[in-house]
């Protein structure tokens, strides 16, 4: 295999684990998917037991040389009814850990004042994200999924303003949620120290 085939390979790896681990994460939080607009939530006949309705999702995969690897993410719900069941307008944000193996720990919060900082952001240089020499070995790989979009992008040590700005909102709610979570794990991977 020549090194264009090892590279493909690796792509291809990388992007069935982190399918699989969003697939395990929906399952965790009843879902059947994560995916944007009405998600039909059936019980174990296959009835149709609920219907979320979701207006985004952003997943954010974080690796530290040396430290460690996990998630973060938030989902934007929009209030609606199904039958019994009043589905609140609510954001929801967590993280997690994982491995080859699959989704470890899962932590959650609802966020109360539905404020989401990341999607709040509007401006970014998808094309210039690192200037200069980086040296603090941290990789992202960033889903957002929305309406009429589903898009993926990979950064390896971010330095410009605009990026800059986008992982210290990651590392801020990565930190908050992985204290409250009490997972040592998550709490090193979101320690802020690379970020002076």
């Amino acid at each position: 295999m020549n090194r264009a085939e090892t590279r493909q390979q690796m792509e291809l790896e990388e992007f069935r684990y982190n399918q699989d681990i969003k697939k395990s994460l929906a399952a965790k939080l009843g879902l059947p998917e994560l995916n944007n607009g009405l998600n039909i939530i059936r019980n174990e006949k296959g009835l149709r037991e609920n219907e979320k309705k979701i207006e985004y999702i952003w997943i954010a995969f974080v690796a530290r040389s040396f430290v460690g690897w996990g998630g973060i993410f938030s989902i934007k719900f929009e209030g609606n009814n199904f039958r019994e069941y009043l589905n609140p307008d609510e954001l929801m944000q967590g993280v997690f850990t994982h491995d080859n193996k699959g989704l470890k720990d899962l932590y959650t919060e609802t966020v109360q004042n539905k404020s989401d900082k990341i999607v709040e952001m509007s401006k970014f240089d998808l094309f210039t994200a690192v200037q200069g020499n980086t040296g603090h070995g941290i990789h992202y790989d960033f889903h957002v999924i929305t309406n009429n979009i589903n898009t993926r992008i990979k950064l390896e040590n971010p330095n410009t303003e605009e990026w800059k700005e986008w992982e210290k909102e990651i590392f801020n709610i990565g930190s908050r949620l992985s204290f409250s979570a009490n997972i040592p794990e998550l709490i090193n991977v979101f320690k802020s120290d690379i970020l002076k």
